[in-house]
């Protein structure tokens, strides 16, 4: 049998659905939902006869993969992040992973790389796409939950990121470690005050547009036949959100409504963005007081520890909190956006650090140069 497929390839494919096996058999013993739990073991055994389908490609060519073993580290780490955030959490985490492989072996699919074995291949790809499917409510659930704390992520990040320039560009300057808490404390109330005021008003513009929108909706329908109603509550329906195929299905029977635009309100869980649903009190809220409490992280050094390290010792703490901070912040936003999880966590960091970067050798060029400093 000829492939078209290096040694180390069919390795790592085996290696793969082993650990993908053992992930999905772990993870059924510490389920509690039934019905979840069966599924998870139907992944797993799944899983296992992809393994064993690249166990007998292995053997076709000459392969031994007797000695090769499932990542231990990999299932013992998913089964701590299922325990910690949940199955939805732990799903878009594996995502991308799901997302290679299928990647993968389409490609193999198309180049014909396992010759007359391909076809079988294809039925495993098949089963790989369907494992979308199975956990479609958890993955729900979880995106739900982002949504409610994106703000307070925003937010947070701004803090972070705002408060730590400020201090950074203060610590060669100012010597008292009081005074840059202090400083730190009006830049962080200030910049609290302008984010809340701005969520707040961002929100309700979207809010004020969405209601004029319905409230002229109604006055225009008033005197138009019902196949003129439909196709002007579905262009409605489109311009708020809502996909083409959805709109078709739901305008006809929205059209007929003394009150269209409460229920066009009525219908918002099936598409309307979350922007213009949202909140403006909420938003202001959340978007505030997680902004505070990114400011209070970065100031926090200074106060417990500057008389004790130094200016320069407390920010090098501030700075360690922001990446800690803003790495969990970059992976919640890939994962719901399923992005790359690596790139957009080392992003977050390296913008944080970069503005500290920026403000930190101004401050120190100030007091070398310039001779300024404060005590």
């Amino acid at each position: 049998m000829q492939l078209r497929l290096s040694k180390d390839e069919v390795i790592e494919n085996y290696k793969d659905e082993l650990t993908d096996a053992e992930i999905y058999a772990a993870l059924a013993k510490i389920e509690n939902n039934e019905e979840l739990r069966k599924e998870l073991l139907k992944l797993s055994q799944y899983e296992t006869s992809h393994a064993e389908f690249w166990r007998f490609i292995a053997d076709q060519v000459g392969i031994d993969v007797s000695n090769v073993r499932s990542s231990r580290f990999s299932v013992m780490f998913s089964v701590l992040i299922r325990r910690l955030f949940g199955l939805g959490f732990l799903v878009k985490l594996r995502e991308s992973a799901e997302v290679e492989a299928i990647e993968r072996y389409g490609e193999m699919v198309r180049k014909n790389a396992l010759g007359p074995y391909t076809d079988r291949l294809r039925e495993i790809l098949l089963d790989e796409v369907s494992h979308e499917e199975v956990f479609k409510e958890e993955e729900s659930r979880f995106e739900a939950f982002i949504d409610n704390i994106r703000d307070a992520m925003y937010g947070m990040s701004d803090g972070l990121v705002e408060v730590l320039a400020a201090v950074a560009g203060l610590a060669p300057v100012v010597a008292n470690p009081i005074l840059i808490t202090l400083a730190g404390l009006i830049v962080g109330t200030a910049g609290t005050l302008s984010m809340a005021v701005g969520a707040y008003m961002s929100t309700k513009a979207q809010r004020d547009i969405r209601e004029t929108m319905l409230s002229k909706i109604d006055i225009e329908l008033e005197n138009l036949d019902i196949e003129d109603r439909t196709r002007r509550v579905k262009n409605a329906l489109n311009k708020m959100g809502i996909g083409e195929k959805t709109a078709s299905e739901i305008a006809p029977s929205l059209s007929t409504d003394v009150n269209i635009s409460k229920r066009i309100t009525e219908v918002s869980e099936i598409g309307l963005s979350e922007e213009a649903l949202e909140n403006p009190g909420k938003s202001a809220l959340y978007t505030g007081i997680f902004y505070l409490i990114g400011a209070l992280l970065v100031i926090a050094p200074f106060p417990l520890l500057g008389h004790i390290i130094g200016n320069v010792g407390s920010l090098y703490i501030s700075i360690v909190l922001v990446a800690l901070a803003q790495a969990i912040s970059g992976l919640l936003t890939a994962i719901s956006g399923s992005g790359r999880i690596a790139h957009t966590m080392a992003m977050n960091i390296l913008l944080s650090l970069g503005a500290a970067a920026a403000t930190y050798t101004i401050g120190t060029i100030a007091h070398q140069i310039l001779h300024v400093a404060i005590t």
